[in-house]
């Protein structure tokens, strides 16, 4: 558990600017207003992305530096404590060395002490190879940090998923471990916050195109997969009921 002198703490571990807000924003803000914390990890500075979107054209050498503060103006949006950014390449993150990258994770982890880790699963939802390494990484800093705890204390191991019907819209070929829906969170009153981080980025097409699909739809929800590597107990845990009733 995280402190006694501050609520429940959420990490999510993500591979570029704006991979927090698909996944989980609706969520991550209802957690902060149910008093809890949130923390960010980016990867990559996101330099590969599109260069600006509604006519506005942004010079490549300075996309990571737009990308960048346009998650640290999300966050602020959110009520999210500042951004860990590790600044590796886009689109290089499966070259890195994973026991470096997974031994900065471990090094956030035993700082902030998250009750809930939120990293892409298998997949990563695309397979976009930066979104599958962060996973590999975020997996192993997380074993390691498990074994350095009481087992009681393991923060919970999720994972960002979507409705076979939505995969299959799309396209996207989900792992099996993320065609499980084991949490659905409501987040009616918080979509339009969801829409307007997205609508933030405005660097990147993919989160304008986002932002104008939830504002059509009626599902207002976010689901999450639990990872195999947790306990078959966490059904009965009070930290999943919270969850679900945020």
């Amino acid at each position: 558990m995280g402190n006694n002198d501050r609520g429940l703490v959420w990490l999510g571990i993500f591979a570029h600017p704006d991979d927090e807000t698909s996944a989980s924003a609706g969520t991550m803000v209802r957690w902060i207003e149910a008093g809890g914390e949130v923390y960010i990890v980016t990867a990559t500075g996101g330099e590969e992305g599109s260069l600006g979107t509604g006519g506005e054209i942004i010079e490549k050498e300075d996309l990571a530096k737009v990308r960048e503060s346009e998650l640290r103006k999300n966050l602020l949006l959110y009520g999210a404590n500042e951004p860990f950014l590790l600044r590796y390449r886009d689109q290089d993150l499966d070259k890195e060395d994973i026991t470096e990258v997974s031994g900065k994770l471990l090094d956030i982890m035993h700082i902030i002490e998250p009750d809930i880790i939120a990293t892409f699963g298998p997949s990563g939802i695309s397979n976009h190879p930066d979104h599958i390494a962060i996973h590999k990484a975020t997996l192993l800093a997380h074993d390691w940090y498990v074994a350095s705890l009481h087992k009681f204390q393991s923060p919970l191991l999720i994972y960002p998923t979507l409705s076979i019907e939505v995969a299959k819209e799309y396209g996207l070929q989900l792992s099996e471990d993320e065609k499980k829906i084991d949490i659905e969170v409501n987040i009616e009153s918080s979509i339009d916050i969801k829409i307007q981080g997205l609508r933030n980025y405005k660097s990147q097409q993919d989160a304008q195109d986002f932002a104008e699909s939830l504002s059509k739809s009626e599902d207002k929800k976010e689901r999450f997969a639990v990872s195999p590597k947790i306990s078959s107990l966490w059904r009965d845990s009070s930290l999943v009921s919270h969850l679900i009733s945020l």
